[in-house]
C-alpha cells in the first residue's frame, strides 16, 4: 500500500463515518423536533448545524453550476426533461433543509425572548455549550432593549430597589424560568433499557417505547440522544 493511501485511510478514521444526506436530514428533523417540544433550551447542535449549513452551501453551488451548464447548452438540444427534473429536486432539497434550519433557530430565539434573564444567568456558567455566539449577542441585545423599554415606561418612577428585573428578595423570584415539570411525549431510541427514577417511583423505558413523563426526569437522556421528543 502506498503512503498516500495509508494517510488517506488514517484521515478518514479521524473524521469518522461520513453521514449520508438521508442521515443528515433525519438528524436535523430530530434536533428541530426536540427543540420545539422541550420547554427548556437544549444545547446548540454545533457539529450538526455546521454539517447542514455546509451541505446547503454545496447544494447551492451545485445548483448554480447546473444553471450555468443549462444556459450554455440550451441551444445545443442536450437539455431535456431529466435535467429540469434534477434542477427541481436540488431546489426542493435546499428549500426543505433551509426551512428546518430556520424553524430550529426561530424556536431557540423564541425561548431566549421568553426567558432572557434566566438564560443570561445560565450562560455565565455553560454559555458556550448552550448558545451559539450570535445567539448570545441577540440575547444581550434583546435584554438591553427590554430594560430600556421598562425603564422609560414605568420603572423610572419606582424607587431604585424596585427596578431590578432579576430581583429574588422578599420570597419572590422576578426571573421567569422554563417549566421543567411540563409533561412531554418521548420515544426511546437507544438499545439499552433505561431505568428512570422519579422520586419514589420507577419507570422502565424500553427501545421504541412511547411514554409521557415530566421533562425534568428525561432532560439528560434527550441531550444524550437516548430518547427523542415527539
Amino acid at each position: 500500500m502506498e503512503i498516500d493511501d495509508i494517510l488517506a485511510d488514517f484521515e478518514r478514521e479521524l473524521r469518522g463515518p461520513t453521514l449520508t444526506p438521508e442521515e443528515i436530514q433525519q438528524q436535523l428533523v430530530t434536533a428541530m423536533l426536540n427543540e420545539r417540544m422541550a420547554p427548556d433550551l437544549l444545547p446548540y447542535k454545533h457539529e450538526l448545524m455546521a454539517t447542514v449549513l455546509s451541505r446547503i452551501s454545496d447544494q447551492q453551488q451545485f445548483l448554480l453550476d447546473l444553471y450555468e451548464y443549462g444556459d450554455s447548452n440550451a441551444g445545443a438540444g442536450v437539455i431535456g426533461l431529466d435535467f429540469k427534473l434534477q434542477l427541481m429536486i436540488v431546489e426542493t432539497d435546499i428549500e426543505r433543509m433551509s426551512y428546518l434550519v430556520r424553524l430550529y433557530i426561530r424556536t431557540r430565539l423564541a425561548k431566549i425572548d421568553e426567558f432572557t434573564i434566566h438564560y443570561i444567568n445560565r450562560t455565565a456558567v455553560d454559555g458556550d455549550a448552550l448558545l451559539l455566539a450570535p445567539e448570545k449577542e441577540y440575547m444581550h441585545g434583546h435584554f438591553k432593549i427590554l430594560n430600556q423599554l421598562y425603564n422609560n415606561s414605568f420603572l423610572k418612577k419606582f424607587p431604585g430597589f424596585l427596578t431590578l428585573l432579576d430581583d429574588t428578595t422578599g420570597g419572590e423570584n422576578m426571573v421567569t424560568a422554563p417549566d421543567l415539570d411540563q409533561p412531554v411525549f418521548i420515544r426511546v431510541v437507544c438499545k439499552d433499557t433505561i431505568m428512570l427514577y422519579m422520586g419514589s417511583d420507577e419507570l422502565e423505558l424500553e427501545k421504541d417505547g412511547i411514554y409521557v413523563v415530566r421533562y425534568r426526569y428525561i432532560q439528560r437522556y434527550v441531550e444524550l440522544g437516548d430518547v427523542v421528543l415527539i
